[in-house]
């Protein structure tokens, strides 16, 4: 989760060059991507308050979609600075399987 307001779009496109992403604001389709038949998916949730819910935006990887992303962070094929949006970022509380991993100097755990 990345609490606050960043903007989705740079996220879904960051993370289509893997995944088909579905973008969501307050639960309503926001961003459609189409064209794209990638085999993996992506959920990210943007809430805005507007109805009571918490500012800022989930990014859900589930089943097979959750294995491939974490294969793609094993292998170190997975670009962290998709996640680096003006001061919001990703801490390691929120990948605690992921703590084993060797840590590069991009990552921002």
């Amino acid at each position: 989760m990345l609490q606050g307001f960043p903007d989705p779009k740079p996220i879904a496109s960051g993370l289509s060059k893997h995944f088909n992403p579905h973008v969501t604001m307050n639960g309503k389709p926001y961003i459609s991507y189409h064209g794209l038949k990638k085999k993996y998916k992506v959920s990210i949730r943007q809430y805005t308050r507007s109805k009571g819910y918490w500012v800022g935006t989930q990014i859900i990887f589930s089943g097979k979609n959750a294995a491939y992303c974490y294969k793609l962070i094993k292998i170190q094929k997975f670009d962290w600075k998709i996640l680096m949006i003006d001061q919001h970022t990703l801490n390691k509380e929120q990948f605690p399987s992921l703590s084993g991993l060797p840590k590069k100097p991009d990552r921002p755990f």
